[in-house]
C-alpha cells in the first residue's frame, strides 16, 4: 500500500474532494451574482428533487475508496460520512468523530462517536463500523489486482497493517493498530507520529456497517449487491437505483444523524458538457458538479435563474509526462515544455480568465504551505528560450521537426486527453500547437473516458507520452502518494531520492509536528518540484459553482473544496 492524495480528474473539471465540505465558518472569499440565493430561507421547504449533472461517467461502486476517481467519489459522498470533516477555511471539524485526543506521544488518538450517530436502518454506527474499514482498506484483497488498493494509504501507518496486507492477520484489533474502549470510543494506535495523519488519513475512514457485511469475505465485496446498490448507509441519502454509470437516484435518509434532508431526491446525470447550460436554463438541471465550460458560465450569469458562485480551490490543472522515456527524463526538455505553453492565452481564451496560472505542487488556498510566487520560477511564455533548452538537450531541428538524437527519427510526442470535456479538447489543441510551434511533433490520441485513462496509465501505455489531468487535494497538502518514486498516483514514474526525503520531510520531522514547522518543509518541497518539473503545472482553478436559483444553499458551503455534497438543510424553493 502507498499513499493516494487527493482526487485525480480529467482536467477543466473540479471535482469532490476526499472530505466532504463542513457549513462550520463563513467564507469570506465566496461571491455570488446573486447574492440571496446562496443564503437558506429563514424557513426553508421541504421536498423536491435536485437534478445534478456531472459532465463525466462515474463507477457505480458505492463502498468509498473502491474507486479512485473524483466523479466516483461524488456519488458515494451523498451516502457515506467521514470521521472528521473540514469547514470552508480548510480547518478541521467534527463529524461522525465528536471529538479526538492525541496521545503525548502522538502515537495513540482516542475517538468518541457521536451519540446520535445512526445507519439509516436505525442502528447506531459504532466502534466495528471504523474497524471494518481499516481492516478492509489494509487487506490483501483490497490491495490486490482486483481492486488495485488505492487508498490502502488511509491505513499504512496503523499498526500492524503490513501484517494485515501479508495475511498475516485479520484485523487491527488482532494487531494493536486499534483498541475499541466502547461502542462510541475507540483508540488508533500509528507506528510512527505523523504530523498529517488526523486530516489527510484518519478523517477520511468511512465507517461501514459491520452488522450488514460482517459476514462477506473481502474478496466478494466488488461484487456483492451492497456495493451496487446499498440499503443502509451513514450519509444523507440512500440509493435508489444505479444505471450504468450514467444516472443514480437517492432519497432522503430519515435517520440521518445531522437531520432529515430538506430536499427529498437527488437524481445524479452523467450529462454532455454542450447542453447542461440550455438544460439547466429550461430547468431540467438544478445543480452542476463539473462540465460546464467557462464561455457558458459567463452567459449563465445573465439569466437570473441561476445562480454562479465563485470560490477559491485546491484543485490545479497539468500536463503529465512519463519520465521515465529517455526524452522526457531530461529536465531541460521537461523545462522547455513550460516555456513553450501559453498558459495565459489558454486562460484567457479559454477559461476566461477563470483560473490562474500555477508553478508549484501546492495551491495558494493552503497559505500556510504554498511558496511565494517571487520564490518559484514563473515559466513565463518564451518559446525561445524553450528552443534554447531543446537544442541543448540535443533535440535540435531537420526541417520542421525536431529529431530524437538516440534515433535519428523525428521526436514524436502522443498526448492523451479524456473524452466529455469541450474546454479539454480545446485546452489539448491549445498546448498542442505550442509545442509544435517549437519543433515538436505533438500528435493528440482519440479521446478516452477518465477510467480508462487512468488503466493505460498504470499499465505503462507506450502510446502516451503526455496526458491532461487535474488534482483535486484534500484538506491537507501532504504529498504522498502523488509525488514519490513509489507512489500510485506517479503516472510518470519520476524517481528521485531527494524528492522522497523533501515528501518525508513535510509529515515525519518530530520538531516540526506544528503547521508552522510543517509550512518551512513545505517550503524546500515545493521548490525542489518546481524546478524539477516531473509534471508541467498549467493553472489553479476559480471553483465556479452554477445552480439554480430555486435551490438553497447556506453560503457557509462555499469554500476551496466546493459546496458539493448536498447537505441537510440545503432546500428547493416553491
Amino acid at each position: 500500500m502507498a499513499k493516494a492524495k487527493g482526487w485525480l480528474t480529467a482536467t477543466s473539471v473540479v471535482a469532490a474532494s476526499a472530505l466532504l465540505l463542513a457549513g462550520c465558518a463563513d467564507n469570506s472569499a465566496a461571491t455570488s451574482n446573486n447574492g440571496s440565493s446562496s443564503k437558506a430561507d429563514s424557513s426553508p421547504a421541504d421536498g423536491g428533487t435536485l437534478t445534478v449533472a456531472q459532465g463525466t461517467k462515474w463507477n457505480d461502486e458505492f463502498i468509498p475508496n473502491l474507486d479512485s476517481s473524483g466523479y466516483t467519489a461524488a456519488m458515494t459522498q451523498l451516502s457515506f460520512d467521514p470521521l472528521l470533516n473540514v469547514n470552508n477555511k480548510l480547518q478541521l471539524v467534527p463529524w461522525l468523530v465528536q471529538k479526538y485526543q492525541y496521545s503525548s506521544d502522538h502515537k495513540t488518538i482516542t475517538c468518541w462517536l457521536q451519540p446520535n450517530a445512526n445507519w439509516s436502518d436505525g442502528q447506531p454506527i459504532v466502534s466495528k463500523d471504523v474497524l471494518l474499514d481499516m481492516d478492509f482498506l489494509a487487506s490483501p484483497a483490497y490491495n490486490g489486482p482486483h481492486m488495485q488498493g488505492q487508498a490502502g494509504y488511509l491505513v499504512d501507518n496503523i499498526v500492524g497493517a503490513s501484517k494485515i496486507l501479508k495475511g498475516q492477520a485479520k484485523s487491527f484489533g488482532e494487531t494493536g493498530g486499534f483498541t475499541i474502549v466502547s461502542d462510541k470510543e475507540f483508540k488508533v494506535h500509528v507506528s510512527q507520529a505523523d504530523a498529517a495523519f488526523i486530516t489527510a488519513d484518519l478523517a477520511n475512514i468511512t465507517p461501514l456497517p459491520y452488522h450488514i457485511l460482517k459476514d462477506t469475505p473481502f474478496s466478494d465485496w466488488l461484487d456483492m449487491k451492497y456495493n451496487k446498490l446499498p440499503t443502509v448507509v451513514s450519509g444523507a441519502y440512500i440509493p435508489v437505483s444505479a444505471n450504468s454509470q450514467s444516472i443514480d437516484t437517492f432519497k432522503a435518509n430519515p435517520n440521518y444523524w445531522r437531520g432529515k434532508p430538506h430536499i427529498s431526491k437527488v437524481v445524479l446525470e452523467q450529462t454532455s458538457p454542450d447542453v447542461e447550460p440550455g438544460l439547466m436554463a429550461s430547468g431540467q438541471l438544478s445543480f452542476a458538479i463539473n462540465g460546464i465550460s467557462a464561455n457558458d458560465k459567463i452567459k449563465m450569469k445573465k439569466d437570473p435563474d441561476i445562480t454562479e458562485t465563485t470560490m477559491p480551490s485546491t484543485e490545479y490543472a497539468f500536463l503529465g509526462l512519463e519520465d521515465k522515456k529517455p526524452y522526457l527524463s531530461d529536465v531541460r526538455v521537461r523545462q522547455a515544455l513550460a516555456y513553450a505553453i501559453n498558459r495565459d492565452q489558454i486562460i484567457n481564451g479559454i477559461f476566461q480568465g477563470m483560473a490562474v496560472p500555477t508553478n508549484s505542487p501546492t495551491p495558494d488556498s493552503y497559505s500556510w504551505a504554498s511558496t511565494p510566487a517571487s520564490q518559484l520560477n514563473q515559466y513565463k511564455y518564451d518559446p525561445k528560450k524553450a528552443e534554447q533548452l531543446l537544442d541543448q538537450a540535443g533535440y535540435v531541428k531537420k526541417g520542421q521537426w525536431r529529431i530524437d538524437p538516440k534515433t535519428g527519427k523525428t521526436l514524436v510526442l502522443h498526448l492523451a486527453t479524456t473524452a466529455g470535456s469541450a474546454t479539454g479538447t480545446t485546452e489539448a489543441a491549445a498546448i498542442q500547437q505550442n509545442l509544435q510551434a517549437v519543433g515538436l511533433d505533438v500528435v493528440e490520441n482519440s479521446p478516452i473516458d477518465f477510467s480508462t485513462l487512468v488503466n493505460h496509465l498504470q499499465n505503462n501505455d507506450p502510446n502516451i507520452d503526455m496526458w491532461l489531468m487535474g488534482n483535486s487535494m484534500g484538506p491537507d497538502p501532504d504529498p504522498r502518494g502523488t509525488w514519490g518514486t513509489q507512489d500510485p498516483g506517479n503516472y510518470g514514474h519520476y524517481s528521485n531520492p531527494e524528492i522522497d526525503k523533501l515528501i518525508y520531510n513535510t509529515w515525519a520531522l518530530p520538531s516540526d509536528f506544528t503547521q508552522a514547522g510543517r509550512g518551512q518543509q513545505f517550503q524546500a518541497f515545493n521548490k525542489f518540484v518546481n524546478e524539477q518539473l516531473p509534471v508541467i503545472f498549467l493553472f489553479n482553478y476559480q471553483n465556479v459553482q452554477v445552480y439554480s436559483s430555486k435551490v438553497q444553499i447556506p453560503s457557509k458551503y462555499f469554500g476551496p473544496m466546493g459546496a458539493w455534497p448536498v447537505s441537510p438543510d440545503w432546500s428547493i424553493s416553491k
